[in-house]
């Protein structure tokens, strides 16, 4: 499908909208990587081992466990760790947007989530082109500042991520 923005697109296709939705997911997908280096840097385990306890967790339980082990740690950063991250467990809407149906009009997006149990309902999560921008941009506001205080390099994260003999081929400029 073409993206054509003109005064008959509704807002969930319009470039500036799609752009703001790949920053959200951009930055999300970020934040999972920051998130299981973090626990690898807490466990003290091997990049395998962190991998092996990470890889099947839904980011809930990594969550969690993330923040047990910083409250737990020495580590004199807690509070600049844990502030933004938990302000991003508690404002992402990251399941809203992964797993909802979209209805649009010229001037608002509608994110509709469903029950995953219990009663049927139907919750919808309304924005303005502003508003979303807004919640986008202090998503990836948020994990900038979450990355930050891990004091982490990208070389740190890239041995944590990737097999040894991947490395180079996977990280390429």
């Amino acid at each position: 499908m073409a993206i054509k923005d003109d005064s008959s697109t509704p807002l969930a296709l319009t470039q500036p909208f799609l752009t703001f939705l790949g920053l959200f997911y951009s930055t999300w997908s970020s934040i999972d990587l920051t998130t299981d280096y973090a626990i690898f840097k807490f466990l003290k385990v091997t990049p395998q081992q962190s991998h092996l306890i990470t890889s099947g967790m839904m980011f809930g339980r990594k969550a969690r466990l993330l923040v047990d082990l910083v409250r737990h740690s020495a580590d004199p950063n807690k509070a600049r760790i844990l502030g933004p991250f938990n302000k991003l467990r508690g404002m992402a809407k990251r399941d809203v947007f992964a797993h909802s149906h979209v209805a649009s009009t010229l001037t608002k997006v509608t994110f509709i989530e469903h029950a995953t149990s219990g009663e049927f309902k139907a919750i919808k999560h309304t924005f303005t082109f502003q508003q979303f921008m807004d919640h986008a941009m202090s998503v990836s506001n948020h994990a900038t500042d979450f990355y930050n205080s891990l004091s982490v390099t990208k070389e740190e994260i890239e041995a944590r991520t990737a097999v040894p003999e991947m490395r180079t081929r996977i990280f390429v400029q």
